[in-house]
Order: C-alpha cells, then sequence, then structure tokens
C-alpha cells in the first residue's frame, strides 16, 4: 500500500493547494454581490464551508450516541486551528497577520465567549437540547452582527459580470473536493506512519486532528498570499466559532449521551489557553507575529504530549 500512499499524498496536497486558490477567489465574488466585507467572508462563507469535516465526524458520532467524541473532535479541531494552523499558514505564506480594526477584534471576542462554552458541558456532564438550541441561536446572532458590518473590499472589476449561480456552484465544488483530497491525506498519511511504526495514539493526535483541519489551512495560506489578513482571521477564527456554536449546537440536539468529563476537563485548558493567546496578540500588538506563532505552535506540541501520557505541566 505504501506505494500507493507517497503519490496519493503528494497528489492530493498540491490539488489541495490549487483548489484552495481558486475558492478563495469565489468567496471574494461573493462578498461583492452580497456586499460582505472580507471578515465577514471569511466567517460566513469560508469558515462555515471548511468545517464540513469536523460536523460530518461530530453529526455521526452524536446519531451513534458518541457525544464524547464529538465534543473532543471539536476542542481537538479548535486548538489545532488556534496553533498549529495559524502557525503553518503564518511559515509557508511568509507573512504576519495583521489585525486592523474593531470588527476583527470582536471576532476574538466572540471566539473566547464561544470557548468558554464548553465548560458547561463540564459542569453538565452531557450534550442536550437546551444547550443545542442556546449554541444555535449563539451562532446565528454571530453571523447577522458580522454580516453588518461593511468593509473596503477591493475586487477587480469583470467580477460583476459573472454568473453568481456558476460561481455558487463552482464554490461548492470546489470545497467539496477539498474535504475530499483531505481524506485522501489523512487515509495516505496513516498508511505512511504505520508502516514506520508511528503509536496509533501519536496518530490521532497529530494526522487526525490536522487531516480534519487542512480545508482552514489550505485555504488560510492563500488568502494571506492574496494579503486578505481580514478573510484569513475570519476563516480561522470563524472556523473555530463555528465548531463550536453550529458544529456542537447540532450533535447536542441529537446526542443524549454522557460526556467524559475528565477528558474534556484535560483538553479545555488547552482550548482556552490558546483562545487567550490570539485574544491577547490581537489585543496588545493587533497582529500575529512569527514569534507569537512560534508559541502557539510549543502550546500545540505540549497539548500532543498531554494526549500520548507526557505531562509537561507541574500542575
Amino acid at each position: 500500500m505504501l506505494i500507493y500512499s507517497i503519490p496519493l499524498l503528494a497528489i492530493s496536497l498540491l490539488l489541495i493547494a490549487a483548489l484552495s486558490d481558486r475558492v478563495v477567489g469565489y468567496v471574494l465574488v461573493f462578498s461583492k454581490v452580497f456586499g460582505l466585507s472580507e471578515m465577514a467572508a471569511g466567517f460566513i462563507l469560508l469558515s462555515l464551508a471548511t468545517s464540513l469535516p469536523e460536523l460530518s465526524v461530530s453529526t455521526v458520532a452524536a446519531v451513534l450516541g458518541e457525544g464524547g467524541l464529538s465534543v473532543g473532535n471539536v476542542l481537538g479541531s479548535n486548538i489545532a486551528n488556534l496553533t498549529i494552523i495559524i502557525g503553518l499558514a503564518v511559515f509557508f505564506s511568509k507573512t504576519e497577520i495583521l489585525v486592523k480594526g474593531q470588527s476583527q477584534k470582536e471576532l476574538v471576542q466572540f471566539l473566547f465567549l464561544s470557548s468558554i462554552i464548553p465548560l458547561f458541558i463540564v459542569q453538565r456532564g452531557s450534550l442536550g437540547p437546551v444547550l443545542g438550541i442556546v449554541l444555535l441561536v449563539l451562532f446565528v446572532y454571530f453571523n447577522v452582527t458580522l454580516s453588518r458590518k461593511n468593509g473596503k473590499n477591493e475586487l477587480i472589476e469583470h467580477v460583476n459580470k459573472m454568473d453568481t449561480a456558476i460561481v455558487g456552484l463552482k464554490f461548492l465544488v470546489g470545497v467539496g473536493l477539498i474535504v475530499v483530497f483531505s481524506k485522501f491525506v489523512v487515509d495516505s498519511s496513516v498508511d505512511i506512519a504505520g508502516f514506520i511504526g508511528l503509536p496509533t495514539s501519536i496518530i490521532g493526535a497529530t494526522i487526525i486532528g490536522l487531516g480534519t483541519s487542512l480545508p482552514e489551512l489550505a485555504t488560510t495560506i492563500q488568502a494571506l498570499k492574496k494579503k486578505l489578513f481580514d478573510m484569513a482571521l475570519g476563516n480561522l477564527l470563524g472556523s473555530c466559532i463555528t465548531n463550536i456554536t453550529l458544529i456542537l449546537g447540532v450533535s447536542s440536539l441529537i446526542s443524549f449521551s454522557p460526556v467524559n468529563v475528565v477528558a474534556v476537563q484535560s483538553i479545555m485548558f488547552y482550548v482556552l489557553l490558546s483562545s487567550l493567546s490570539v485574544w491577547y496578540m490581537v489585543g496588545t500588538s493587533e497582529r500575529i507575529s512569527k514569534k507569537g506563532v512560534l508559541f502557539l505552535c510549543i502550546v500545540y506540541i505540549m497539548f500532543i504530549l498531554q494526549q500520548v501520557g507526557i505531562s509537561v505541566l507541574i500542575f
């Protein structure tokens, strides 16, 4: 199988990069058509689309009565997005993420607010319809709030002549293909890691966790390369907010199973640490610098070590 896994991995990564560039362009067209700012377009359109892997995994888990798996998938994906995904996006795009304007800071506040919500799951020890309704209401509120904030959106003139329906179809196809190729990346990576002899715990904490965040990584890199900082931030942070509100909300509505409180508590520390770190960077320096992403990557390494049973904390 290894003879097929390596070429499949390489081809899938190349196709994801190419498709992501197209998807970002389609989002720019939609932002012009609907009068959305880059931030709102990244949050409402791009983040929702790139969260499809997390949505599918969590929904299936909830239907099967595995509410704990839904919560773990959402929280683990958020930790990856706020740490290693930001780090890799800055590294590959070779540019820092500049954060200017009230909308960006407001988005970070939304992120921190939504990150606190899982604490109620820890207290309750289970999901439920009341929690699901609250989360879905928050999702709608965040989207409506950001959609009302208009911003300068620099686009080439010919986009007004494009058929919106065709662009919409291309956008959906592009996102769907990114999700499919992301699965190929995960499967082939697992085969390669298994051949090398990596433990399953490390494979799950790294390859599977990062695999569901590949769409966010690919589209964020392309947005940063185009200097679309608002869209990049809206995509990354919006994906995290979507995970907590929409995905966990849907899971809560269809799952009544108990959640392993101890397991969630161990993950919650890193959810709050990563959220607070990004909030601090945005609030103090109005940028996520290369030094900042180095710290975020260290946080992710600490999280991985804990998942494999190596604690680096003194408490």
